[in-house]
C-alpha cells in the first residue's frame, strides 16, 4: 500500500513496510522497528528535549540508548564510518495520534552522538519541511514558562556585575548541591571572582562551546605576563588578563590570543564576562533560529522585536558580535560575506519564546518555535 504524508493508519499497515521478519526496539518514548524491507519508526506525540519526538519542521531526534541492529538501520554499521544506511532500506517516520499513526514520510539521518560504542542520540532529516499546519499536531506546544525577563538589562552601563547576576539567575537553574567553594587566588580581579562565585551552584555558566577555566585551573602564559582564564573550544584562541598580584582592586583589559600576538578585546573584564554568558547562553540553548545568511535589509526586521545591548562588539579581533535580546532569547550578530550579508544566531529559553520572531518575515532555515 502506498503512503502518502498525512496519512492515518493502523499499526498494521506502518508494520508492513517494514516487510516480513520484523524486530522492533525500545529507544526512548519510541520503537523502532527493522524489518527486511525499511525501518518504520513509532514515535509518540511530546515536546519535551528530553524524550526526542519531532523537534521542528526539518528534523526528529531519538534519544537512546538504541541497541545495534536498530543503530546500523538508521545510521550505517560503525560510527565514524562514511557509509550511511542503505538506500534500499528506508526509514519510515509515523507519530501516534487519535489511536492510529499518522505519517510523516521518509526520514534521513542527520548526526550522532555515540559512547563507547553505542548510539545514544540520532537526529533525522524530514524532507520536505512539515508545513506549520502538520507541526502542530505532531508536535503541540504545552503551556509556557515564565520566560527570563529583560530587567538586567538596564544595569548594564552603570552596574555589569548586577545585570550579570540577573541573567545568570534568570537563564541558568541552580544545582541542587552547591559545589564546594571553590579557593580563588587573590590576585583574580574582583569581577572574575564573583562569576566563580555564582559558578558554584550553576557550574553550566563556565561554558558549553568556549570555556573559562576554574580557578584551580588557571595558568599564566610562557612568560609569565598574562593569566590565561579562558579558551575557544578547540583550542584555536585563550582569553587573558594581565598578571598583577595587585588585581584584585581592577578591572583590567581583556586580551584575545590566536596565533603569536595578543589583541585587546573592546569591554574590559566585567563586561566581557557578560558578553561571554551571553554568547555561550545562545550557543547552547535547547531552542534555536537561525537564517542561512541574512541580508542587511532585513536586520531591523528582526530588531523591531528585539532589544540591543548597549555594548562594544565581543570578540572584535576575530569576528566581532553584537548582541539583541529579548525575554528568554538571545541574539548574535557578525558580519556575514558578501558585506551586504549578517549572520545570526539566536538561542531560547524555550520554544514559546521564539514565537514573536515567526512572524518576521525572515527566510529560516531552522527554527526550532
Amino acid at each position: 500500500m502506498a503512503l502518502s504524508r498525512s496519512d492515518l493508519v493502523d499499526v498494521s499497515v506502518a508494520l508492513d513496510l517494514a516487510g516480513p521478519k520484523c524486530r522492533a526496539f525500545p529507544v526512548g518514548r519510541a520503537t523502532v522497528v527493522v524489518g527486511t524491507s525499511a525501518t518504520v519508526i513509532l514515535a509518540n506525540v511530546v515536546d519535551d528535549p528530553a524524550a526526542g519526538g519531532v523537534w521542528n519542521a526539518q528534523e526528529f531526534r531519538l534519544h537512546g540508548p538504541m541497541p545495534a541492529p536498530a543503530a546500523s538501520s538508521l545510521t550505517g554499521p560503525m560510527p565514524f564510518t562514511t557509509a550511511g544506511p542503505d538506500r534500499d532500506h528506508p526509514v519510515h517516520l509515523f507519530v501516534r495520534l487519535e489511536g492510529l499513526f499518522l505519517y510523516l514520510g521518509p526520514v534521513h539521518h542527520s548526526r550522532s552522538r555515540w559512547a563507547d560504542g553505542e548510539l545514544h542520540h540520532c537526529d533525522l532529516r524530514i524532507d520536505p519541511p512539515l508545513s506549520r499546519e502538520l507541526l502542530a499536531r505532531v508536535r503541540p506546544t504545552g503551556t509556557p514558562p515564565t520566560l527570563p525577563s529583560l530587567g538586567w538589562l538596564d544595569h548594564v552601563p552603570t552596574a555589569p556585575g548586577k545585570a550579570l547576576e540577573l541573567f545568570i539567575a534568570g537563564w541558568y537553574p541552580t544545582e541542587t548541591e552547591p559545589r564546594p567553594a571553590a579557593s580563588i587566588p587573590g590576585s583574580v580581579p574582583p569581577a572574575l571572582a564573583d562569576f566563580y562565585r555564582l559558578a558554584e551552584r550553576r557550574p553550566a555558566i563556565l561554558g558549553g562551546q568556549n570555556f573559562l577555566a576554574p580557578p584551580a585551573e588557571l595558568t599564566t602564559d610562557h612568560r609569565g605576563e598574562r593569566l590565561i582564564f579562558g579558551t575557544e573550544n578547540q583550542g584555536g584562541w585563550a582569553w587573558s588578563i594581565p598578571w598583577d598580584l595587585e588585581a584584585a582592586h581592577t578591572d583590567p583589559e581583556v586580551w584575545l590570543t590566536e596565533g603569536d600576538e595578543p589583541v585587546p578585546e573592546q569591554e574590559p573584564l566585567s563586561t566581557f564576562l557578560l558578553q561571554f554568558s551571553l554568547y555561550e547562553a545562545a550557543m547552547t540553548a535547547s531552542y534555536v533560529a537561525f537564517p542561512r545568511a541574512l541580508p542587511k535589509q532585513l536586520l531591523p526586521q528582526l530588531e523591531s522585536c528585539l532589544r540591543r545591548v548597549p555594548l562594544r562588539p565581543f570578540m572584535s579581533p576575530i569576528s566581532p558580535v553584537d548582541f539583541l535580546v529579548g525575554p528568554g532569547v538571545i541574539a548574535h550578530v557578525t558580519p556575514g560575506w558578501p558585506d551586504d550579508e549578517v549572520d545570526v544566531w539566536i538561542g531560547a529559553h524555550h520554544r514559546s519564546a521564539l514565537r514573536p520572531l515567526g512572524e518576521v518575515d525572515i527566510p529560516w532555515s531552522r527554527f526550532d518555535g
